[in-house]
């Protein structure tokens, strides 16, 4: 029996660079090949500064020796290394989708994340591994622009020994609005919310579906019921749990439309949500969140939020109604403040709209250099991107009833400053925008608080896809 030959096909976590398999599943049969699936990311950082932090009670040491300092150093690199254990796993996760649709054709697939910098890791895989093609999309820079741009695709070319196949991408399609755009106009108009909430049947799930009825009581909406069952879990655990979900929308005025989901949960509500727009998906977390935090949302959602071409609520814990809103808005993040002050109006709830600055450029901002709240008149006075954008915040603030007072600029690390005040300031609603594509999201802001928030957490898409 002939060997397959083994096709290598780096992807980044775009839609872009998955171009490339569609046109490789065109040359190749499923018995004539093996695709592996390679990606790269950057390590996760390690600060020896956070290591030994957590070796301190206050300003006390618990033990002054070298030798303390030098295991609490290795407990450290321990955590360290676990937390890239974890950051591979998740960008292992991030490919089960396409992996799955490809040995459902009937494909061999095989998978491997490395970190580092793309190109490299790409090169020292194909040298040391029984590669006979590499395929990949390239951005189809050319003459000066590829020269100053850089182009992990031409190093590859020029790094292999094996055949290169490149594609060029697909012609740019018209500019679409930002789903956080179109959450904003729909919150605006004078028209039903299209919302769907989704529940495997398990108690996170009826805390989603709960609150999404708390939002029918409120808003005006056009709500779906996605009822998700695994293939395993057999057709009386769904027609339960559909049941189930059916008794505890009775009370709605406007019957919500009940739709079943089987299979994959995270594949089959991407491919709902996709095939089927809506304003804004509603989700508790799945079976899979285990034991752990009462925050943790588990790989399904995690993947869900990911990908997702809308706005996403992830629900936590029993709190269903959302009475007091922390916003958090980036400089250039104009979209998720519009949302924000929609949404907290329209639930009747309190605001308070926070901006994290790095404490290098808060240094540049303020005349004190200790304190950690910005004064906002004087972020007003001074000129900046940032007092420009402060200005459209306290327009869009007004325009809903909400006055300066609503605004807060803190000094800081933006994902813990979001967390800390999200913990103490009695808050049970946070909401992020985030303009990461699936591929960089992982790394953002809006997933450290999506994850680690202890708060439900509406995630504004503010970039369209």
């Amino acid at each position: 029996m002939m060997q397959k030959r083994k096709v290598l096909i780096p992807l980044d976590g775009s839609d872009f660079s998955r171009q490339i398999v569609d046109v490789v599943r065109d040359f190749f049969a499923p018995e004539d090949v093996m695709f592996v699936l390679f990606r790269s990311a950057p390590p996760p950082a390690l600060s020896t500064d956070r290591m030994v932090e957590d070796y301190y009670v206050g300003s006390m040491a618990m033990a002054g020796s070298y030798g303390s300092y030098s295991r609490a150093l290795e407990a450290g690199y321990d955590a360290g290394l676990e937390e890239q254990d974890a950051r591979r796993k998740a960008l292992q996760d991030d490919l089960r989708i396409e992996v799955d649709r490809l040995r459902e054709l009937g494909y061999t697939v095989a998978l491997e994340v490395r970190f580092g910098d793309p190109a490299r890791r790409i090169i020292e895989f194909v040298n040391e591994s029984d590669i006979d093609l590499v395929a990949m999309a390239t951005h189809g820079r050319s003459g000066l622009g590829r020269l100053v741009m850089g182009s992990v695709a031409e190093q590859v070319l020029r790094g292999v020994g094996v055949p290169v196949l490149l594609t060029r991408p697909e012609a740019a399609p018209r500019p679409r609005p930002a789903p956080g755009e179109l959450l904003a106009k729909s919150l605006g108009d004078d028209h039903d919310l299209d919302v769907a909430v989704v529940t495997d049947g398990s108690t996170h799930g009826d805390h989603a579906v709960a609150a999404a009825a708390n939002l029918a009581q409120q808003i005006d909406i056009k709500l779906t019921v996605l009822v998700s069952a695994g293939e395993r879990d057999g057709v009386t655990h769904a027609q339960q749990v559909m049941v189930a979900t059916q008794e505890a929308v009775t009370s709605l005025a406007d019957a919500p439309k009940m739709t079943p989901l089987v299979g994959y949960a995270d594949e089959k509500v991407l491919q709902y949500v996709t095939e089927h727009p809506v304003d804004l998906l509603v989700t508790g977390a799945f079976h899979d969140r285990g034991a752990g935090s009462a925050a943790a949302i588990g790989p399904t959602v995690q993947r869900i939020v990911q990908h997702a071409p809308t706005s996403v609520l992830i629900t936590k814990g029993e709190q269903t109604t959302f009475g007091r809103v922390l916003a958090c808005a980036a400089v250039d993040d104009l979209v998720a403040v519009n949302v924000a002050a929609q949404f907290a109006r329209a639930l009747d709830a309190q605001l308070t709209l926070l901006h994290v600055v790095p404490s290098s450029a808060a240094s540049y901002l303020t005349a004190s250099r200790t304190a950690e709240t910005m004064d906002l008149t004087q972020v007003l006075e001074q000129g900046t991107r940032l007092s420009s954008a402060a200005k459209e915040w306290l327009e869009r603030l007004d325009l809903h009833g909400y006055g300066p007072e609503a605004v807060t600029i803190r000094a800081g690390n933006a994902p813990e400053v979001i967390l800390d005040t999200a913990q103490h300031g009695g808050y049970d609603l946070v909401i992020v925008g985030s303009q990461s594509d699936p591929g960089h999201f992982l790394g953002s802001v809006a997933n450290a608080v999506a994850r680690f928030a202890a708060q439900s957490v509406l995630v504004v898409r503010t970039r369209a896809r």
